[in-house]
């Protein structure tokens, strides 16, 4: 079994005129397209678990591209999908090239070392400390949890370059020891300082403290369906890649995008969840929607999933994916769509809900399975993200 497979399947990570710099990707190859082992899914869910500070569980249970006067540009990021499951591109360190998921549910910049024999099993990209002119560390030690897995290693600060924006003195961790492979090398995180398990300033922040965009603000429109990932937009957005005006929401809590959600519901089925209001938090880095329990049973029942034991999931029975009802998500008091064909994840005749539940979660983890059909701004600046139906 492909375990770089498995772990794409379950991980939880345009054009614009004016000042833009594009970015050439490659492709990695996917030979093997089997469903994980029920021991596998159950190290994503207590990796999640870690990840939002809840104990593991021991068993599984039943940007407007305007030329601004302050300096900085507008960059657009090309990012390439695997699978809808994880949105990745390339970032440089010491003049070395990395392809990096962008997670909004982290605050850590970190690449692979030369010292990481299992990142080099994976077939990962290392640092050579020796090629970098910039280099600099104090060999602080750093442990970090993601739901794709935990890595450790040491603090260090390098130029980190996207594109021709290149960021000096970078606070980066350099990873020695990690438990699992992933389609990219590395984790750029985009959410705020306390979040920092590394204690460096997070990357977004440096680019505005050294005046390289032009807004406090970064976004993203995901695509579904090809190789084609979409973009991360770093200092602005694009009104192109959405409809309408981006309807705003406060950040309640300035270390995840922690926002107030209004509520969830199954289109024509009579079964809203999170009524009245509960906490949510965007996070790019996550590929499904995570939420509590009784919610997810709730809305997986609505759409007529069924509870595989063997694997902890719901799956659905693919012919029926055109006639599964919408999902509407109640934010800012505006109403907001994931159609069937995005929340139903495909592997050839495999197909399960991209609904996830965590046992002890009081909060909802909306992912990448919501970013595939809205576009979303998020603003450093006023601290508040702005949501719109994506082109």
């Amino acid at each position: 079994m492909n375990l770089r497979v498995i772990i794409l399947l379950f991980c939880l990570i345009v054009l614009v005129e004016g000042k833009v710099h594009r970015f050439r990707l490659q492709r990695r190859s996917h030979r093997h397209h089997k469903v994980p082992h029920a021991h596998l899914h159950l190290q994503f869910r207590n990796a999640l678990r870690r990840k939002f500070g809840y104990t593991p569980l021991r068993t599984v249970n039943a940007v407007n591209p305007t030329s601004g006067d302050k300096g900085g540009v507008v960059l657009t990021e090309t990012l390439k999908n695997s699978y809808d499951t994880n949105f990745y591109g390339d970032v440089s360190t010491g003049e070395q090239s990395f392809t990096m998921q962008f997670d909004t549910g982290s605050s850590d910049f970190w690449v692979p070392s030369s010292h990481c024999k299992f990142c080099k099993k994976c077939g990962n990209k290392f640092f050579r400390e020796s090629h970098s002119k910039t280099f600099q560390t104090d060999k602080i030690p750093f442990t970090i949890t993601y739901g794709s897995g935990s890595v450790k290693g040491i603090v260090a600060s390098d130029d980190v370059a996207f594109g021709d924006l290149k960021i000096q003195k970078q606070g980066i961790g350099l990873v020695n020891i990690s438990d699992s492979c992933s389609d990219f090398d590395g984790i750029c995180g985009l959410a705020f300082q306390p979040l920092s398990m590394t204690g460096s300033t997070p990357v977004f922040q440096q680019m505005i403290d050294q005046k390289l965009v032009e807004k406090p603000i970064f976004s993203f429109h995901l695509k579904s369906g090809s190789s084609d990932g979409g973009s991360m937009i770093l200092g602005g957005s694009n009104s192109s890649l959405y409809y309408g005006p981006l309807t705003y929401t406060n950040v309640t809590e300035a270390r995840y995008w922690t926002f107030k959600m209004d509520f969830v519901e199954v289109h024509g089925k009579g079964s809203r969840r999170c009524e009245g209001g509960c906490k949510a938090i965007m996070d790019t880095g996550t590929s499904l929607i995570v939420g509590p329990v009784l919610d997810i049973l709730s809305i997986n029942n609505a759409i007529g999933a069924q509870h595989n034991a063997t694997f902890d999931l719901y799956t659905v029975d693919c012919s029926t994916i055109t006639q599964l009802p919408v999902i509407v998500f109640g934010i800012g008091d505006k109403e907001f769509y994931v159609k069937p064909h995005t929340y139903v994840i495909v592997y050839q005749d495999f197909c399960y809900s991209g609904f996830m539940d965590m046992r002890g979660l009081t909060f909802w983890i909306i992912g990448d399975v919501f970013l595939r059909e809205n576009y979303v701004e998020f603003d450093w600046g006023r601290q508040r993200i702005g949501i719109a139906p994506a082109v």
